[in-house]
């Protein structure tokens, strides 16, 4: 999961205004800078005195990403920041803000290091307790039982969710983005799997939607390159069940099973600490596909979809869990809960107006199959 800075026109660092000029005077050179890509309608620099935003109302008379990087040359040196926005009646709108894009990323490595660490142990130690109950145990409840169930599947669910993490990191950081290391969330409760997961923070807006898509995206790809073989290392090494296979299972697992297990294909199997961490790192994959606020599928269907779209969308899928919370599975409530405290704020780019390319839009697809091959309305 990525935590993106919200960026609006209020929320830049402030710098100085460029030497020796009054604020009408920077006023004057800030429409003369956004004239030479834009015919000007109308300006509102809002009363303030300051001019620290000011938006610029007309048509663009260059393509958007053309002419979100010549502004953002241009006003650069005046300490201003460009943003590209959509206006009524079909025109285009430049906020210019007063203020500097983040470079750098400030990271509390020693919190980050507890974090893991209190993440390692509860997972290992309440992770294990629920692996333990579930896998046919045939030892004694026992501090051993629990740390040979517990290891494996610690071990198993770090490394999807660290690969998870690190797909946005990496994403990020090729686009040069102010990005933090990963935060891991320990969850020291019995009857849970010992964590919710973890997250990286972007200090600063994506330059266009399709900067959010990649970064968006890559997290869950990355995550589902570890979690499937670990499915499959799981199923190989599990215990076919005589009971018949449970109603619960995805199409991507139905399908796993199929191939790699088909005398299960009927039929449940005891599940193992390696196929129960597999397990969950698909479903907090789907969950996280899903198109609400700061969840990656909500960066995904906003910069896919723009923001009407999206918030509909995010109404949609809150009012989702919250019924199959209520009629299927309380689970869906926490996680409802939790998207909703990871945050309803749009993460928009800075460029609101370059679609996505072709490209792009063809792997927003393929997404929106992967969220239902991964879907289940029983999660565990």
């Amino acid at each position: 999961m990525a935590y993106f800075a919200v960026v609006n026109e209020q929320s830049a660092t402030s710098v100085a205004p460029l030497s020796g000029l009054s604020e009408s005077e920077m006023l004057m050179v800030l429409r003369a800078r956004v004239a030479e890509v834009m015919s000007i309608e109308a300006v509102d620099a809002s009363g303030d005195e300051r001019v620290s935003a000011v938006k610029f109302i007309g048509k663009l008379r260059l393509d958007a990403s053309a002419a979100f990087e010549h502004l953002r040359t241009r006003l650069a040196a005046l300490g201003y920041v460009p943003l590209l926005r959509e206006a009524e009646s079909e025109r285009e709108m430049v906020v210019a803000v007063r203020g500097e894009v983040a470079q750098s990323a400030p990271q509390n490595l020693k919190l980050s290091l507890l974090l893991f660490l209190a993440t390692l142990l509860t997972t290992t130690l309440f992770g294990g307790m629920f692996a333990w109950s579930l896998s046919r145990p045939t030892t004694d409840f026992s501090l051993v039982g629990i740390l040979s169930n517990g290891i494996p599947f610690s071990v198993a669910l770090m490394t999807i969710l660290g690969a998870h993490e690190l797909g946005h990191y990496a994403a990020a950081r090729r686009h040069k983005l102010a990005v933090t290391l990963p935060y891991f969330i320990p969850v020291p409760l019995p009857g849970t799997l010992g964590t919710l997961g973890a997250f990286i923070q972007i200090r600063a807006p994506a330059r266009d939607r399709r900067v959010l898509f990649d970064v968006g995206l890559s997290g869950p790809l990355a995550g589902l390159l570890v979690a499937i073989p670990l499915y499959v290392v799981g199923l190989m090494i599990a215990e076919v069940s005589p009971d018949p296979a449970p109603s619960n299972r995805s199409f991507l697992i139905q399908t796993l099973t199929a191939f790699f297990r088909p005398e299960a294909a009927d039929n449940g199997v005891y599940l193992n600490p390696i196929l129960l961490a597999a397990r969950f790192g698909l479903v907090v994959t789907a969950i996280n596909l899903l198109p609400v606020g700061q969840l990656d599928g909500g960066h995904i269907a906003y910069a896919a979809l723009g923001s009407t779209w999206a918030k509909w969308l995010s109404y949609l899928a809150i009012a989702f869990m919250a019924v199959l919370g209520v009629t299927v599975s309380s689970t869906w409530l926490v996680w409802m809960l939790f998207a909703l405290f990871s945050g309803a704020a749009r993460a928009q780019p800075m460029n609101d107006l370059t679609p996505l390319d072709f490209k792009r839009a063809a792997a927003f697809l393929g997404t929106v199959a992967l969220f239902f091959a991964l879907f289940t309305a029983r999660p565990l």
